[in-house]
């Protein structure tokens, strides 16, 4: 009677585990494997450009995936598509419309594609943002240094340590060699890129591919890749004030992601970043990525100029007006008292 009450019981228990694992496999709440499924319209080159690039580097396809971009529809195809005349054409990329081992090794797909996109190719959805950059300190940093800077006029400096050292931050000249791009000048995403299409400059200098995140290009880290050292000590300066130490205790509570226009001091951060003061839009004063704009000193050794007279690039704004912006990003979160002050103390 024992026996078979006890084996009543296992029966009920092993009932109740597969009873629970059917329900486990059913439940409409249960995680799964979260994958990408074409579901919009969109070019079948484009198609082809997604799942080749899937399988053959599943990173760049997985950073796309996640992207505001691919949220958008916009596909690679979208951004590296070039013109056949065009002289960064990838000669290369052809090969893949002639692969057995692919459905899309096919004539049918083929497309002219470049590896470097440029502010240029930007443009065509952010017109604002490249006729900013274009006018911006950044985009014309490359010819800067040739100017003032001894180690290179002189020849003091080995073209590796060039390579290496102040191309990666300030851009090669891009050069074309046996129908690719050459070792010397790519990879390169320096903020002063210039490029075969005229253009200077790379977006991914601060978005960097194929995220393309507005909340990277939002943190100061994304500055603090060339803006450190002993001559231009920018993050090290930051990281050590108020600001930073804000940063640093509260930044991973900030609200990155939001859209742009929309970060706002007081709701989506408490103290600014980088970006916060002389980018983004914060109050009155518009978003912009000309970040010559707001400044009214240019910090420069052995001698602080006003951008306008700063000889290699003179700015064409007005230091007054540029402080006034500067000083209503700030009132965002300070009085008018405490930031004429600052200002005042800090020879405005």
């Amino acid at each position: 009677m024992k026996r078979s009450a006890a084996m009543g019981g296992v029966v009920f228990l092993i009932a109740l585990i597969s009873g629970f694992c059917v329900f486990a496999q059913t439940a409409p709440n249960q995680p799964k494997e979260k994958e990408f499924r074409i579901e919009r319209s969109m070019p079948k080159e484009a198609v082809a450009c997604i799942e080749c690039h899937k399988r053959e580097q599943p990173g760049i396809f997985a950073d796309w995936a996640h992207s505001r971009h691919a949220s958008a529809n916009i596909t690679c195809l979208d951004c590296h598509r070039a013109e056949e005349f065009d002289p960064d054409v990838s000669k290369d990329h052809y090969k893949q419309y002639e692969r057995s081992d692919s459905k899309y090794g096919q004539k049918e797909y083929r497309v002219p594609v470049a590896a470097a996109v440029t502010p240029k190719d930007c443009s065509r959805c952010h017109p604002d943002e490249a006729r900013q950059y274009s006018l911006s300190k950044h985009s014309n940093t490359l010819e800067i240094i040739w100017k003032i800077d001894p180690w290179l006029q002189k020849g003091m400096n080995s073209d590796f340590e060039r390579l290496s050292g102040c191309y990666v931050c300030h851009g090669t000249v891009l050069k074309v060699e046996d129908g690719k791009l050459s070792a010397d000048t790519w990879p390169n995403t320096g903020v002063g890129r210039i490029n075969l299409d005229g253009s200077r400059g790379s977006c991914t200098s601060c978005h960097t591919r194929h995220r393309f995140a507005v909340m990277e290009a939002r943190k100061p880290e994304a500055c603090g890749q060339c803006h450190l050292g002993p001559d231009h000590p920018q993050i090290e300066i930051y990281m050590e004030s108020k600001h930073g130490d804000i940063y640093t205790a509260f930044g991973k509570d900030y609200n990155w992601n939001v859209a742009p226009g929309t970060w706002t001091p007081g709701v989506d951060y408490r103290a600014p970043t980088c970006a916060g003061c002389h980018m983004s839009g914060s109050g009155s004063v518009l978003t912009s990525h000309d970040v010559t704009e707001r400044l009214a000193w240019e910090t420069q050794a052995p001698l602080t100029v006003r951008p306008s007279e700063f000889k290699p690039f003179p700015a064409k704004t007005n230091h007054d007006t540029e402080r006034d912006k500067m000083k209503a990003v700030c009132m965002q979160c300070h009085g008018k008292i405490w930031t004429d002050g600052h200002f005042r103390n800090s020879t405005g």
